[in-house]
């Protein structure tokens, strides 16, 4: 019990941190040079929308920086990034020297939490993006997906879901992180093999299926796998077994009826003989 609480406190406690990355009592507000940051590699953000950086960029050149970044002091007098990602890259749009940061004190383990979590509370992340975050936080922490999900305030399946978009193939997570699929249909896709993943992306887009439509094509592909599964049984051969299997079957048939049939069965060295006379007329019983 304690070997569980323990991870999931430390990560709860980093989890209110993130709600809002600010100063506190032993934290340092210091101006540093922009170059001197270098990317947090835990960032699981992938794809920024430099649209969005400029005008973030007009923003602070018009009104200053209303938040500064967080970073953390590393050995050799540089800097690495914790949060801020989008606010940094608007600086050195601007062509920024130098920025007033947060320097906090924190282990990697700390700091890769708290920057993975604060990407996860406040930045709008792809699917995919929010899965990597997920995974890497369970490894890094090395809690369960409850654990994780109680902390975070989602639920297990909601987490579950996310990481479950993992499995997929190359192909078809480029084509969820680039919303040419949605979420959706990826999940419905991870039950099957890659290669058949792929085909089927093909055809999600060049038909341009809903989820409804590749849940539908889906389900039938996998029917088609079951029934020729079965087919593909072997069973061996008992003459025998095939006898008893006629004789069941030619039961049912005399009770369905209401007629018994007469039944002869010979053997000889290369096969086994069943004759059976079935009456024209059924008799009446007395």
């Amino acid at each position: 019990m304690t070997e569980t609480a323990k991870p999931f406190s430390k990560l709860y406690n980093l989890t209110h941190r993130a709600e809002k990355v600010g100063i506190s009592d032993e934290d340092v507000l210091k101006e540093i040079f922009v170059d001197k940051i270098v990317p947090n590699k835990y960032q699981p953000r992938r794809e920024f929308d430099d649209d969005k950086i400029i005008e973030l960029a007009e923003s602070i050149r018009q009104n200053g920086l209303l938040q500064s970044i967080t970073v953390r002091e590393l050995d050799n007098g540089m800097y690495e990034l914790i949060a801020g990602e989008r606010r940094l890259r608007a600086l050195r749009y601007l062509h920024e020297i130098k920025t007033k940061a947060i320097v906090k004190e924190l282990t990697d383990e700390q700091m890769a939490t708290l920057a993975l979590i604060e990407n996860i509370q406040r930045e709008e992340l792809s699917p995919i993006e929010e899965a990597n975050a997920y995974q890497q936080l369970l490894e890094i922490n090395k809690i369960t997906q409850e654990e994780l999900a109680k902390s975070l305030g989602k639920t297990q399946a909601t987490v579950a879901n996310k990481i479950r978009l993992l499995k997929l193939c190359p192909k078809v997570i480029e084509a969820i992180s680039s919303k040419k699929i949605t979420e959706r249909h990826g999940r419905a896709m991870v039950k099957l093999e890659k290669n058949v993943q792929e085909k089927l992306l093909q055809q999600i887009l060049t038909q341009n299926l809903n989820v409804t439509q590749t849940e539908e094509r889906i389900n039938t592909y996998l029917d088609l796998k079951n029934v020729n599964k079965t087919s593909d049984i072997v069973h061996t051969y008992d003459a025998q077994k095939v006898i008893a299997k006629l004789l069941k079957e030619i039961t049912k048939l005399e009770q369905a009826y209401d007629v018994e049939f007469e039944k002869e069965e010979e053997e000889t060295m290369e096969d086994v003989v069943l004759n059976i006379k079935i009456p024209r007329y059924k008799l009446e019983r007395k």
